[in-house]
Order: C-alpha cells, then sequence, then structure tokens
C-alpha cells in the first residue's frame, strides 16, 4: 500500500512540476511581450517624429483620382 506520507509528497512534486510548466511560462510571456512593446512604441516614436505623415489609408491604399487623369 502507498503510504499517505508518500501521497503527499507526490501531490507537492506535481503541484510544483504544473506551477513550473504552466504557470512560469505564460509569466514570462507577459513580462518579454510589454519589455517588446514599449521597446516597439519608443523606435516608433522616434521614427514617426522625423517622419512627415501623409494622410493616406493603408488599408485600401492610396487614392488615385481617375478624372485627373484622363485629361
Amino acid at each position: 500500500m502507498v503510504k499517505p506520507q508518500n501521497m503527499k509528497l507526490l501531490l507537492i512534486f506535481l503541484a510544483i512540476y504544473l506551477f513550473i510548466r504552466y504557470f512560469i511560462p505564460s509569466v514570462l510571456k507577459m513580462i518579454f511581450a510589454d519589455i517588446f512593446k514599449t521597446a516597439e512604441k519608443k523606435s516608433n516614436f522616434d521614427k514617426s517624429s522625423t517622419k512627415k505623415k501623409e494622410k493616406t489609408n493603408e488599408k485600401y491604399g492610396e487614392y488615385i483620382d481617375y478624372e485627373d487623369i484622363d485629361e
């Protein structure tokens, strides 16, 4: 038979394993994602401040006025 002390020890090891296996990687992923987002925002801010912005919709592309082309 399995002693109750051994079962407690197994449950403790299982809990530690599951904590390391699932919780810690997700926490590290959130931390690194936050670090990379802040670094990306800083680099985008530097680029946007030096470059002149044009009003174009990147989703649809640049507007072409075909009436001016026909003339």
